[in-house]
Protein backbone atom coordinates (compact mmCIF):
# COMPACT_ATOMS: atom_id res chain seq x y z
CA UNK A 1 0.00 0.00 0.00
CA UNK A 2 2.81 2.37 0.92
CA UNK A 3 4.61 1.49 -2.29
CA UNK A 4 1.50 2.22 -4.36
CA UNK A 5 0.94 5.56 -2.62
CA UNK A 6 4.57 6.52 -3.12
CA UNK A 7 4.40 5.60 -6.82
CA UNK A 8 1.25 7.69 -7.28
CA UNK A 9 2.80 10.73 -5.58
CA UNK A 10 5.97 10.34 -7.67
CA UNK A 11 3.92 10.22 -10.87
CA UNK A 12 2.03 13.39 -9.92
CA UNK A 13 5.29 15.20 -9.13
CA UNK A 14 6.81 14.15 -12.46
CA UNK A 15 3.73 15.29 -14.36
CA UNK A 16 3.85 18.68 -12.65
CA UNK A 17 7.55 19.03 -13.42
CA UNK A 18 7.09 18.10 -17.09
CA UNK A 19 3.91 20.09 -17.66
CA UNK A 20 4.45 23.09 -19.97
CA UNK A 21 2.29 25.25 -17.69
CA UNK A 22 0.66 28.43 -18.91
CA UNK A 23 1.63 29.31 -22.44
CA UNK A 24 1.56 32.79 -23.95
CA UNK A 25 1.97 33.62 -27.62
CA UNK A 26 2.68 37.13 -28.88
CA UNK A 27 2.28 38.16 -32.52
CA UNK A 28 4.38 41.26 -33.25
CA UNK A 29 3.43 43.51 -36.17
CA UNK A 30 5.99 46.23 -36.80
CA UNK A 31 7.05 49.03 -39.13
CA UNK A 32 10.74 48.38 -39.70
CA UNK A 33 13.14 45.55 -39.00
CA UNK A 34 12.76 43.37 -35.91
CA UNK A 35 15.32 41.01 -34.42
CA UNK A 36 14.10 38.54 -31.80
CA UNK A 37 16.20 37.05 -29.00
CA UNK A 38 14.16 34.03 -27.92
CA UNK A 39 16.31 33.38 -24.85
CA UNK A 40 15.62 36.75 -23.26
CA UNK A 41 12.25 37.44 -24.99
CA UNK A 42 13.73 40.68 -26.30
CA UNK A 43 12.90 42.40 -29.58
CA UNK A 44 15.21 44.96 -31.17
CA UNK A 45 13.28 47.31 -33.44
CA UNK A 46 14.91 49.32 -36.21
CA UNK A 47 12.19 51.76 -37.32
CA UNK A 48 11.28 51.86 -41.00
CA UNK A 49 8.37 51.71 -43.42
CA UNK A 50 8.34 48.02 -44.36
CA UNK A 51 5.91 45.71 -42.56
CA UNK A 52 7.51 42.88 -40.59
CA UNK A 53 6.18 40.46 -38.01
CA UNK A 54 7.33 37.76 -35.66
CA UNK A 55 5.93 35.31 -33.11
CA UNK A 56 7.26 34.86 -29.59
CA UNK A 57 6.25 32.05 -27.24
CA UNK A 58 6.50 32.80 -23.51
CA UNK A 59 6.26 30.56 -20.50
CA UNK A 60 4.36 31.24 -17.30
CA UNK A 61 7.47 32.67 -15.64
CA UNK A 62 8.11 35.18 -18.45
CA UNK A 63 6.82 38.62 -17.48
CA UNK A 64 6.43 39.84 -21.04
CA UNK A 65 8.26 41.04 -24.13
CA UNK A 66 11.04 43.61 -23.93
CA UNK A 67 11.36 45.96 -26.90
CA UNK A 68 14.53 47.93 -27.54
CA UNK A 69 14.45 50.79 -30.04
CA UNK A 70 16.18 54.16 -30.59
CA UNK A 71 13.54 55.63 -28.27
CA UNK A 72 14.55 53.41 -25.36
CA UNK A 73 13.45 50.15 -23.76
CA UNK A 74 9.90 49.07 -22.88
CA UNK A 75 8.42 45.92 -21.38
CA UNK A 76 5.01 44.82 -22.66
CA UNK A 77 3.51 42.56 -20.02
CA UNK A 78 1.63 39.31 -20.65
CA UNK A 79 0.01 38.54 -17.29
CA UNK A 80 -1.78 35.31 -18.23
CA UNK A 81 -2.03 32.61 -20.88
CA UNK A 82 -3.38 33.17 -24.37
CA UNK A 83 -2.67 34.92 -27.66
CA UNK A 84 -1.58 38.57 -27.73
CA UNK A 85 -0.90 41.12 -30.45
CA UNK A 86 1.85 43.73 -30.01
CA UNK A 87 1.56 46.77 -32.28
CA UNK A 88 4.96 48.20 -33.16
CA UNK A 89 3.67 49.84 -36.32
CA UNK A 90 3.46 53.60 -36.77
CA UNK A 91 -0.32 53.39 -37.31
CA UNK A 92 -3.22 52.14 -35.22
CA UNK A 93 -4.27 48.55 -35.92
CA UNK A 94 -7.99 47.89 -36.26
CA UNK A 95 -9.22 44.32 -36.18
CA UNK A 96 -11.89 41.79 -35.43
CA UNK A 97 -12.50 38.09 -35.15
CA UNK A 98 -13.53 36.62 -38.50
CA UNK A 99 -17.00 35.08 -38.49
CA UNK A 100 -17.23 31.98 -40.67
CA UNK A 101 -20.65 31.13 -39.31
CA UNK A 102 -22.61 32.43 -42.30
CA UNK A 103 -22.67 31.86 -46.04
CA UNK A 104 -20.81 35.06 -46.80
CA UNK A 105 -21.73 38.65 -47.60
CA UNK A 106 -25.17 39.27 -49.12
CA UNK A 107 -25.29 40.03 -52.84
CA UNK A 108 -27.05 43.32 -52.14
CA UNK A 109 -27.45 45.67 -49.21
CA UNK A 110 -30.44 47.67 -48.10
CA UNK A 111 -29.96 51.33 -47.27
CA UNK A 112 -30.39 50.48 -43.60
CA UNK A 113 -27.73 47.75 -43.73
CA UNK A 114 -25.34 50.07 -45.57
CA UNK A 115 -25.89 52.82 -43.01
CA UNK A 116 -25.12 50.35 -40.21
CA UNK A 117 -21.90 49.21 -41.89
CA UNK A 118 -20.73 52.78 -42.50
CA UNK A 119 -21.64 53.90 -38.99
CA UNK A 120 -20.02 50.95 -37.20
CA UNK A 121 -16.85 51.22 -39.31
CA UNK A 122 -16.55 54.96 -38.66
CA UNK A 123 -16.98 54.34 -34.93
CA UNK A 124 -14.35 51.60 -34.93
CA UNK A 125 -11.88 53.84 -36.79
CA UNK A 126 -12.40 56.35 -33.97
CA UNK A 127 -12.01 53.65 -31.33
CA UNK A 128 -15.58 54.09 -30.11
CA UNK A 129 -17.03 50.60 -30.35
CA UNK A 130 -14.02 48.36 -29.83
CA UNK A 131 -14.66 45.76 -27.14
CA UNK A 132 -13.60 42.29 -26.02
CA UNK A 133 -17.25 41.24 -26.00
CA UNK A 134 -17.71 42.15 -29.68
CA UNK A 135 -14.23 40.86 -30.54
CA UNK A 136 -13.40 44.20 -32.18
CA UNK A 137 -10.09 45.92 -31.51
CA UNK A 138 -8.52 49.38 -31.73
CA UNK A 139 -4.83 49.04 -30.96
CA UNK A 140 -2.70 52.18 -30.77
CA UNK A 141 1.02 52.03 -31.65
CA UNK A 142 3.26 50.69 -28.88
CA UNK A 143 0.47 48.79 -27.13
CA UNK A 144 -0.21 45.11 -26.51
CA UNK A 145 -3.58 43.38 -26.30
CA UNK A 146 -4.71 39.90 -25.31
CA UNK A 147 -7.20 38.64 -27.89
CA UNK A 148 -8.09 35.19 -26.61
CA UNK A 149 -7.11 32.38 -24.24
CA UNK A 150 -6.74 30.13 -27.29
CA UNK A 151 -3.05 29.85 -28.15
CA UNK A 152 -3.93 28.25 -31.50
CA UNK A 153 -5.66 31.41 -32.74
CA UNK A 154 -4.44 32.76 -36.08
CA UNK A 155 -3.76 36.45 -36.78
CA UNK A 156 -3.83 37.86 -40.32
CA UNK A 157 -1.75 40.98 -40.97
CA UNK A 158 -2.90 44.10 -42.88
CA UNK A 159 -1.40 42.88 -46.16
CA UNK A 160 -2.81 39.34 -46.34
CA UNK A 161 -6.38 38.38 -47.19
CA UNK A 162 -8.84 36.37 -45.16
CA UNK A 163 -8.97 32.77 -46.49
CA UNK A 164 -12.00 32.01 -48.63
CA UNK A 165 -12.62 28.78 -46.77
CA UNK A 166 -11.29 27.00 -43.70
CA UNK A 167 -11.27 23.46 -42.35
CA UNK A 168 -12.51 22.45 -38.93
CA UNK A 169 -10.06 21.00 -36.43
CA UNK A 170 -10.07 17.47 -34.99
CA UNK A 171 -12.81 18.50 -32.56
CA UNK A 172 -15.02 19.83 -35.33
CA UNK A 173 -14.45 23.46 -34.37
CA UNK A 174 -13.91 26.35 -36.77
CA UNK A 175 -10.44 27.89 -36.33
CA UNK A 176 -10.28 31.17 -34.41
CA UNK A 177 -8.98 33.79 -36.84
CA UNK A 178 -8.44 37.53 -36.35
CA UNK A 179 -7.94 40.01 -39.20
CA UNK A 180 -6.13 43.33 -38.68
CA UNK A 181 -5.80 46.40 -40.90
CA UNK A 182 -4.13 49.74 -40.35
CA UNK A 183 -6.39 52.70 -39.63
CA UNK A 184 -5.31 54.20 -42.96
CA UNK A 185 -6.43 51.09 -44.84
CA UNK A 186 -9.75 51.04 -42.99
CA UNK A 187 -10.45 54.69 -43.87
CA UNK A 188 -9.61 54.10 -47.53
CA UNK A 189 -11.87 51.03 -47.68
CA UNK A 190 -14.72 52.93 -46.06
CA UNK A 191 -14.35 55.87 -48.46
CA UNK A 192 -14.34 53.48 -51.44
CA UNK A 193 -17.53 51.86 -50.16
CA UNK A 194 -19.24 55.23 -49.73
CA UNK A 195 -18.24 56.38 -53.22
CA UNK A 196 -19.22 53.07 -54.83
CA UNK A 197 -22.64 53.22 -53.19
CA UNK A 198 -23.06 56.86 -54.19
CA UNK A 199 -23.50 57.98 -50.61
CA UNK A 200 -22.96 61.51 -49.30
CA UNK A 201 -19.86 61.71 -47.06
CA UNK A 202 -21.00 64.97 -45.45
Amino acid sequence: MKCTLFSTMLAVMCFAACSPGVQKKVKIMASGKIAVDEATKTVTLTPGTQHNEADIVLSEKDKGVTVKSPEGENVYETPDGGTYILNLKTDTLIGNMVNFGNSGAPSSLTNEQLDQIIDSTQQLINGQNASDEKKTYFLLPKTIKKLTSNTNAQLINPYNNIPGSVSVDKDGKTPEIYKFNTAKQKRETLNELIIRMGRNTN
